[in-house]
């Protein structure tokens, strides 16, 4: 029984491939470091052997100069392709270092054992909540679905590949990435605000107590209630953000 393939469809599988693995690298949730190399890279391949099936019928590069220069191009493009949706969904993140910042919990910092980096308690389990959120609630799956669907929007040729209009969208989304954090962390942040008001006229209105002593919990005992509450509505933040990634990316969720 033999087994052949066709050289166009050889070329098209190692730039699907090169593509797919820039974008595993640094996509959510498919970048954490909990996740084994070994099955970032079988899910990079099966991500290409899909893709490479309607992308042998594109335009293909035929001299050795021209794949080298094809490789770099499907890296990069898989890079943005991942930071795009990196952003939005570590907007959520994000969220959770704010609600740190203001409410003095981003003191004791801990390593994410995520990220492997330095990170308050709040972001920690905000990164933790959201992960576990893009399997639970399906969103994996739609960022899956819209990466599969760059190889239709952005193929080999480079009329295809609007780079300016991309570079421009990256900028954008900059900018709608503090946005976010700060929607999603607002009610919160108003709340803690509210609590240091109430704290500063309590100091006035009666000197004689100490503030500092029950301050800091009560501030930590209202930051806990609020994150509680807030968490029916983070299956919602999360499914938006990877919503707004894929209408940044492709003009449509």
């Amino acid at each position: 029984m033999g087994f052949s393939l066709s050289s166009s469809f050889v070329v098209a599988l190692a730039l699907a491939f090169a593509r797919s693995i820039a974008w595993v690298s640094i996509c959510p949730p498919f970048s954490n470091t909990a996740i084994p190399r070994m099955m970032k890279i079988g899910l990079a391949g099966s991500l290409a052997y899909f893709a490479a099936g309607a992308l042998q019928h594109d335009v293909l590069p035929q001299s050795d100069a021209q794949v080298m220069v094809q490789l770099v191009v499907q890296v990069l493009v898989g890079l943005v392709l991942g930071y795009v949706v990196s952003l939005f969904v570590n907007a959520v993140s994000n969220a959770g270092r704010l609600v740190d910042l203001f409410s003095g919990m981003n003191l004791p910092q801990a390593i994410d054992p995520l990220s492997l980096q330095q990170s308050s308690i709040f972001g920690q389990f905000y990164n933790l909540v959201v992960t576990t959120l893009l399997f639970t609630t399906g969103a994996a799956t739609v960022v899956v679905g819209g990466f599969l669907r760059s190889y239709q929007a952005i193929g080999t040729t480079f009329p295809k590949f609007a780079m300016g209009s991309l570079a421009q969208s990256v900028t954008s989304d900059v900018a709608a990435f503090f946005a976010a954090a700060m929607e999603i962390a607002a009610p919160l942040i108003a709340v803690l605000f509210c609590t240091q008001l109430l704290l500063a006229l309590l100091s006035k209105a009666a000197p004689q107590i100490n503030v500092f002593v029950f301050g800091m919990p009560l501030q930590i005992l209202v930051a806990l209630i609020g994150v509680s509450i807030a968490l029916i509505a983070l299956p919602n933040d999360v499914m938006n953000m990877v919503g707004r990634a894929m209408s940044q990316l492709f003009g449509g969720g």
